[in-house]
């Protein structure tokens, strides 16, 4: 599973985006709050002011944070990029006064212009400081590291001037070194993908820069893009067509484009996150008296602790632990691989007729209640609300190297394969269906999927 074994400019770029939405999501907040409390005589929520202000002003933060989303202010090239990310910030900041603006005016209500402009001002000049220093934390580790490494794809025939390579921070990190691959033979790419993927997560190889011909297979370079789930930050591809590939992102870099991460770990990495949390939270808030009940029943119908814990792949393959009210006997897990086995044609068959679950069990799981408890996963961060959902360690070896794509999003709550019959889909069917969702992600259909979720599991479909 993919891990980083030595310094890695990939790890430090990751790093440095979850510090640097940390720290704005703190400073959105953090300065609406402190100047309301100051505008409003020391009322964090003004219970004397109007519904309609008390609604504008919560509107503020929020329309902040989906400005930067938009603006793509935690793209990963952003981070790379002072300049840009210093311009979607003013852009940002712009768009959300307007939309504040529109709302007021909307509501007729008369929220202080002044306080609207000092707040915007104040985060505007939070989030610039915030972009200084995480800038100036990356570059300085920049400096001192032993600079990046790629994997340089390119014919044994061909000859490749290293000084015009596309590499990132010239003149600034150390010189970056290359390992060079020869492009798959004929017939050969299934082999070559799967030692390709070999060799960067045993590296930790930061990208992979593609030479004019190398490989001009669409399907195979489609392939080679699917390995950001390994943790790599770019991959570069030399092209004549360069201008003429929509699909693909032009860099300062004549007939270069960098093949782009899907938006769900890149642009949407923040609206995903920020959702989640709010969601987790006011999910296991209102549901708190039915984990309470749950928990008690469980207790007194079967011996054996109330949570079921267990460790299961996340993001990057890294483990985490994954939690269940319990719905089977205690020590059922031991038995799975005798009781369930792999799976084939006849899993459904054993699924029905597994007698590891308790009555208690059945019902939890015809609801989907006893997966409840991952809420709190996804308050944490381990898991997310809509996702591939996690696979147990056993598993790993039948993810095939076109599937371990899957992993480079966090586990969720619920899927597509989850809302399309749940254990009644084929294993690969699933896999294709977590493909399909990643490649294809935006917030609207993560609001479709949660939507048919409630359907799926009224209809009991799968659920067992």
């Amino acid at each position: 599973m993919p891990g980083f074994k030595r310094w890695s400019y990939s790890k430090t770029l990751l790093s440095s985006r979850g510090r640097l939405f940390r720290a704005d999501f703190f400073v959105v907040f953090l300065s609406v709050a402190l100047t309301f409390f100051l505008r409003y005589n020391a009322q964090v929520i003004s219970l004397q002011a109007s519904m309609n202000t008390n609604i504008v002003v919560l509107s503020m933060p929020i329309y902040w944070l989906i400005s930067l989303r938009f603006n793509e202010a935690w793209s990963l090239r952003s981070i790379e990029n002072l300049q840009r990310t210093l311009v979607s910030i003013l852009r940002s900041g712009i768009q959300a006064v307007i939309l504040v603006g529109f709302t007021a005016y909307a509501l007729h209500d008369q929220v202080s212009r002044i306080w609207m402009a000092a707040t915007s001002l104040i985060i505007t000049a939070g989030l610039l400081a915030n972009r200084l220093v995480v800038n100036h934390l990356f570059i300085r580790e920049l400096k001192t590291s032993s600079g990046e490494r790629y994997i340089l794809v390119a014919k044994e025939s061909q000859i490749v001037d290293f000084d015009k390579l596309p590499v990132r921070h010239p003149g600034i990190a150390p010189t970056p070194s290359f390992f060079r691959v020869a492009p798959p033979a004929k017939g050969d790419s299934e082999l070559w993908l799967a030692n390709l993927a070999r060799l960067i997560q045993d590296e930790s190889y930061d990208g992979i820069i593609i030479c004019t011909e190398a490989i001009t297979e669409p399907r195979l370079i489609s392939e080679i893009s699917k390995l950001y789930y390994l943790g790599i930050s770019v991959v570069l591809l030399s092209t004549p067509l360069a201008t003429e590939i929509k699909l693909f992102k032009q860099i300062p870099f004549k007939s270069w484009v960098r093949i782009q991460e899907p938006k769900i770990v890149n642009s949407g990495f923040a609206v995903k996150r920020i959702f989640d949390a709010i969601f987790a939270g006011v999910a296991l808030i209102t549901l708190s008296p039915i984990l309470l009940l749950i928990s008690v029943a469980i207790k007194f119908t079967s011996p054996g602790p109330v949570l079921y814990v267990a460790k299961r792949r996340g993001a990057h393959g890294n483990l985490f632990n994954f939690y269940k009210f319990r719905s089977m006997v205690n020590g059922a897990d031991k038995q799975r691989a005798t009781m369930i086995g792999s799976p084939d044609e006849q899993i459904i068959d054993r699924y029905l007729n597994d007698t590891r679950i308790t009555n208690l069990g059945r019902f939890l799981r015809r609801w989907s209640l006893d997966e409840l408890p991952q809420l709190w996963c996804v308050l944490v961060g381990t898991m997310s609300v809509v996702g591939p959902r996690p696979i147990l360690t056993e598993e790993d070896s039948l993810v095939n190297i076109h599937s371990q794509f899957r992993s480079i999003v966090k586990p969720g709550l619920t899927g597509l394969w989850q809302v399309s019959g749940r254990k009644e889909v084929a294993w690969e069917d699933r896999m294709d269906m977590d493909l399909e969702y990643i490649q294809n992600w935006s917030f609207k259909q993560d609001m479709v999927l949660i939507g048919k979720t409630f359907a799926s599991i009224s209809s009991g479909k799968g659920s067992y």
